[in-house]
């Protein structure tokens, strides 16, 4: 079954450690269907916590979709032994943050969205359920300064 690695670069200010917490972090995608080339109209929310079956099979999945198009169903897996931080180290160069298994679809496009963290780089302050769809910008009390994620890109190979 193919793999859709997701890799990500930023810019930190002040930070580092941008992570998707937990299992059930949900990522925001949009696939294509293999078959008739069908790409989803909506975003698709998938979460490794989450088990549905799998259509005529005895096993269970993260996300099971069928095509509007050519009645196809689909099966995604979220690979959380391939989530990773994203880390001030990690500047400039992209790194992957997490993988999909696919059966029948395609993953191409993604999200930020919301329910990021990451850690003052001095101070360790957590910031939690940050919203990445566009520039992040807060101060660190404790570290007295500024700190902010800019310049986000993600691509999917």
């Amino acid at each position: 079954m193919p793999v859709y690695k997701v890799t990500i670069r930023a810019q930190f200010e002040n930070v580092t450690n941008l992570e998707a917490p937990g299992e059930d972090f949900r990522y925001c995608i949009k696939t294509k269907c293999n078959s008739c080339n069908e790409v989803s109209e909506k975003w698709q929310y998938v979460s490794a916590d989450e088990q549905v079956d799998t259509p005529k099979s005895r096993g269970t999945c993260n996300m099971a979709v069928k095509c509007k198009l050519c009645n196809r169903h689909s099966t995604l897996d979220v690979l959380r032994s391939r989530q990773q931080r994203y880390t001030a180290e990690d500047i400039p160069n992209f790194k992957e943050i997490i993988a999909f298994e696919c059966r029948g679809i395609s993953v191409v496009n993604f999200k930020f969205g919301d329910g990021w963290q990451c850690q003052g780089t001095d101070s360790k302050t957590p910031f939690t359920n940050l919203s990445l769809d566009e520039e992040w910008c807060e101060y660190d009390e404790n570290a007295n300064c500024p700190v902010g994620i800019s310049e986000l890109e993600y691509k999917i190979d």
